[in-house]
């Protein structure tokens, strides 16, 4: 019996405490990583950065404007988000030109990085996956 109940002791240790590296917590913009600030400056030069956030695994911005941008703990983008459309100067290029060859009207409104390609969600609804090499793999609206 003390074993069974060393045992289910230690379990809820180990999920606590992984839970507790997983949770974000509010920090300063200013600690956000150098290139992830410099980003934000570039692209987005008339927003500030309201909150930032950070976790176990990345860092996370929100902009006055609404958009939120992911970063890895290097401070490379990982995934955004911007309901006016994002910079085209941050979509990869293939991307883009997949988009306005397309649907010339619509807005890339999310573009996330995935293993082995990417996502990019448009202001209509529609989600398309691409590989690395720019090649359409998926379409779901």
């Amino acid at each position: 019996m003390k074993k069974i109940l060393a045992t289910l002791l230690a379990l809820l240790m180990l999920t606590v405490s992984a839970n507790a590296a997983n949770r974000k917590r509010t920090i300063d913009p200013a600690d956000l990583p150098k290139q992830a600030i410099e980003l934000i400056q570039k692209h987005w030069p008339s927003c500030e950065i309201e909150q930032a956030f950070v976790s176990a695994k990345e860092y996370e911005a929100l902009l006055t404007d609404g958009t939120m941008i992911q970063f890895d703990l290097k401070g490379v983008w990982k995934e955004m988000k911007c309901t006016d459309g994002l910079p085209v100067t941050l979509v990869p290029v293939f991307i883009t030109r997949y988009v306005v060859d397309r649907y010339p009207r619509i807005l890339i409104i999310d573009v996330e990085k995935m293993r082995g390609g990417y996502e990019a969600t448009l202001s209509n609804g529609l989600e398309i996956q691409f590989d690395m090499y720019g090649r359409v793999t998926h379409v779901d609206d």
